[in-house]
């Protein structure tokens, strides 16, 4: 009897999962909106069991909160930003030291495609800024990759998306800078980001971890001189005591 095959594709719930996921990763939504499911349902035009079922896995990834029976866009605080860098900062160092085992002359190439973004912009324009936020984002997610460790990769992938519609203010804090005693720049960055690079290089897997782990303590460090969008159309001054991309 010949063997029938069977077409398989996203599901509803992949699909309703990935468009809610796209427009909260991409600002679409903001922090604090609330995302109505019958609304959403009704757009996508497919049922609301589809929609139900993406809401919860998008809850469970952090993407939305439950508020007064409602489902809606975290809004992300310093603090919370600050707990999951301080979480980055130990899997970062891990993943970088595991890549310094592992990468191909491929990876390297790659991952000098990306620092050399950052080296020729300052992010003065518009599509400066976007394409910092893009090559930071492939260098980190390319280093996971790097590390050959699965758990490591979707942990870095939960993270990038809490924190992506935040990145979007810190990129434009690289370009306009701050008022605080030593403004976090693009250059900073680049050059964070090369010796990371440098000592992946060398396969010096210390010097790799270290490197990681300063880079995202730099970023710690300047959390508490931004400003985070915590609802629709309101701004949070950060508390006087801060980030930049990564």
């Amino acid at each position: 009897m010949p063997m029938t095959v069977v077409a398989r594709g996203p599901s509803l719930g992949d699909q309703v999962y990935a468009f809610v996921r796209d427009r909260i990763v991409g600002g679409f939504y903001r922090p604090g909106q609330i995302i109505n499911e019958s609304e959403l349902a009704t757009q996508l035009a497919v049922s609301r069991t589809p929609v139900s079922n993406a809401l919860i896995m998008l809850k469970e990834r952090g993407l939305v909160e439950g508020r007064q029976g409602r489902l809606a866009v975290p809004r992300l605080a310093i603090k919370d930003v600050r707990d999951l860098y301080r979480c980055r900062a130990a899997f970062d160092g891990l993943a970088t030291r595991l890549a310094a085992e592992h990468a191909t002359v491929r990876d390297l190439e790659a991952l000098a495609d990306d620092l050399a973004v950052w080296d020729g912009g300052d992010g003065e324009s518009v599509d400066q800024t976007q394409a910092l936020w893009v090559a930071d984002l492939s260098f980190h997610a390319r280093i996971y990759e790097m590390s050959d460790n699965h758990h490591l990769v979707r942990f870095a992938q939960i993270a990038a998306d809490i924190v992506a519609v935040y990145r979007h203010s810190t990129i434009r804090q690289l370009r306009t800078g701050s008022d605080g005693p030593a403004p976090r720049t693009a250059a900073d960055v680049a050059g964070e980001h090369r010796r990371i690079y440098e000592a992946l290089v060398a396969r010096d897997a210390d010097a790799a971890e270290r490197a990681a782990c300063r880079h995202i303590e730099n970023v710690i460090a300047h959390l508490d001189t931004l400003v985070v969008v915590s609802s629709i159309g309101d701004d949070e001054p950060a508390p006087p005591t801060t980030a930049s991309s990564s």
